[in-house]
């Protein structure tokens, strides 16, 4: 089934909210699901229960149980540490059988156009990761959440430790998921990254 790009199910994004597409993405542009005018349509085939987690993820709500895995990064670093590792490769069989969303965060330290690149980053090493294990990358979507659901409070480099992440969400979770809350909001979808395509270089800033 076709549908128009705007995902009118994605309804709890607001206009000041920090959250992006993948960077570099354009879903109107030729091999991207468009022909690149103004009129062209998303064809990625209606999915209600990915929209309605896009929404929880986006809210900071998403069900414990739709999380397979969260992977953890060292300050300002977005590759995946060996120790972190393990943790994707026990899913990794879970992940080839279903679709993801994978969902990057960062601390509040550092410029939001900062966070939200490095936010990018982290969920993209993790998918590269999961395609070199076999995992098929057209069933992954990436989310970049910046810093919006960073602890304020955190001080220190150890304190925020528990932002730093990616956050690897199954879209077919069977288990309730809420309501998310209503917002008289601009309306942005959530879609794949393009296939070998890499995000944009963040601001050269130093957290």
């Amino acid at each position: 089934m076709k549908r128009f790009t705007l995902l009118l199910a994605v309804a709890a994004l607001s206009v000041g909210c920090t959250s992006r597409i993948p960077a570099g993405f354009n879903p109107l542009a030729s091999g991207n699901g468009g022909s690149g005018g103004p009129d062209s349509i998303d064809t990625r085939s209606a999915n209600a229960r990915r929209d309605a987690l896009a929404a929880q993820i986006l809210a900071g709500n998403i069900p414990p149980e739709a999380i397979l895995t969260t992977v953890y990064f060292d300050f300002d670093k977005y590759t995946v540490s060996a120790s972190e590792r393990a943790k994707i490769d026990a899913v990794a069989g879970r992940v080839m059988a279903t679709d993801v969303i994978i969902a990057g965060y960062t601390d509040h330290f550092g410029t939001a156009e900062y966070n939200l690149g490095l936010s990018d980053r982290r969920a993209q090493s993790v998918r590269e990761y999961l395609v070199k294990s076999g995992a098929n990358q057209a069933r992954s979507e990436i989310m970049a959440l910046g810093s919006q659901h960073a602890d304020q409070n955190a001080a220190g480099r150890q304190s925020g430790a528990k932002d730093r992440k990616a956050v690897i969400v199954d879209v077919n979770y069977s288990g309730p998921i809420s309501a998310a809350p209503a917002a008289p909001s601009v309306v942005r979808p959530v879609v794949p990254a393009a296939a070998g395509s890499a995000p944009a270089p963040a601001p050269v800033t130093a957290l």
